[in-house]
């Protein structure tokens, strides 16, 4: 399989495409070895990009976090708001 730039929605339509290949009767066990190699080199891809996706997310989240705990802190300009 070529390295070409793809994403997550190309590789997933690849491995469907594959699924549907090895459940076809008549694929001969050298093909159907590609093709199992092939889905592998994809899911590890997919398993690749959806880390980096959910890291990209969670460090998102917590700056969110971050700015919502700075911004809790200044709020009260009113002295009536200040509980003490």
């Amino acid at each position: 399989m070529a390295k070409e730039e793809k994403n997550l929605q190309t590789a997933f339509e690849q491995l469907k495409k594959i699924v549907d290949d090895l459940g076809e009767k008549d694929i001969d066990v050298e093909a159907s070895l590609e093709k199992f190699k092939e889905g592998v080199s994809l899911i590890k891809f997919c398993q690749e990009k959806l880390k980096k996706a959910e890291n990209e997310f969670e460090k998102l989240r917590k700056e969110i976090e971050v700015e919502e705990n700075e911004n809790e802190g200044t709020e009260p300009t009113n002295s009536e708001e200040i509980p003490f």
